[in-house]
């Protein structure tokens, strides 16, 4: 157990509290000291503002669309694009889209943004020359979430929220991941439903790393050369070869847009219909709310969902 939850805190180790600053290596492999409690925070990746919201801060300017509002009254309880003083700055987490001298009009404390979607390469060099702190963070699993959410709440001046939200995540996480078994354990094939297409994710994404940390095998991993990526374009005939027991489904747009996704492309397949996991029943769609949004402090919730999947005989 305690192995674990060292694994897991590893990368907190980067993360140094100073009486006025915090201290840590951001996503873009900058070495940066930040100022504690922020007053005009910005913050360009929805997911992420979940995140310093739970760690105790709010912003100023975000981003707004449906797909983050739907977030925010998630996760925060409301919609903050409609809060008091609030500035949407965009519509979109792509940076390709973002109006950046509106964000830098705004004269924040501090940018919070994702490597993701151009975010980090469109306002970096704006930032920059402004002379505002930008943090450029990559989120990818529950140990990215415990190191930002250690940077995140010391920012805000609530390092009490270590122990209560995040030790306590940590706890709940490693409570299931110890009961997992260990042999006679399901070969899985896990899919990205995105809005284009459909993909097969490798143990580099969230989805394949928590299959993994449950003693699960990810058929994808034995695809070849998969180091570096996070998906790749799907073969049925190599996942038929596996016969995998399970199917999992990350869904992008909701179960019901993967749903008929999987029907138009694999509806009358053959090779589809013929998989074990699809003959049996055994075809998962994970809800969008734990398994392509960021879970936060619901990793535990999000890891006894996957448990039910892949060990239902142990918790009957």
């Amino acid at each position: 157990m305690e192995t674990l939850r060292n694994e897991f805190l590893s990368k907190t180790q980067d993360v140094v509290i100073n009486e006025t600053t915090v201290s840590f290596t951001d996503a873009s492999g900058q070495h940066l000291t930040i100022e504690k409690n922020p007053e005009k925070t910005v913050n360009l990746y929805a997911s992420f503002t979940t995140l310093w919201y739970e760690a105790g801060g709010s912003v100023i300017g975000c981003i707004g669309g449906s797909s983050s509002t739907e977030l925010y009254q998630e996760y925060i309880g409301r919609d903050i694009t409609q809060d008091d003083g609030m500035t949407v700055v965009a519509t979109s987490s792509s940076g390709k889209k973002w109006d950046v001298e509106s964000i830098i009009a705004l004269r924040p404390d501090l940018i919070i943004c994702s490597t993701a979607m151009s975010g980090y390469s469109t306002i970096e060099s704006p930032a920059n020359a402004a002379g505002i702190p930008l943090i450029a963070v990559e989120y990818n699993d529950f140990s990215d979430y415990l190191k930002w959410f250690k940077v995140f709440c010391n920012l805000t001046g609530h390092e009490e929220l270590w122990d209560t939200v995040a030790l306590k995540a940590l706890d709940e996480v490693v409570n299931v991941l110890i009961n997992c078994p260990t042999q006679n354990t399901p070969s899985v094939f896990s899919m990205f439903s995105g809005s284009e297409s459909l993909q097969a994710n490798t143990s580099s994404t969230v989805i394949g790393g928590m299959i993994n940390a449950m003693n699960a095998k990810n058929i994808v991993d034995s695809w070849g050369d998969t180091s570096g990526a996070e998906r790749l374009d799907i073969n049925l005939e190599t996942v038929y070869a596996a016969d995998p027991d399970i199917i999992v489904i990350q869904c992008h747009a909701g179960a019901e847009a993967a749903q008929e996704q999987v029907e138009t492309l694999y509806g009358d397949n053959p090779v589809w219909n013929s998989l074990r996991a699809v003959k049996e029943g055994r075809v998962y769609y994970l809800e969008k709310t734990l398994f392509h949004n960021k879970p936060n402090s619901r990793f535990a919730e999000a890891y006894s969902r996957l448990e039910a999947i892949l060990y239902p005989d142990q918790l009957q």
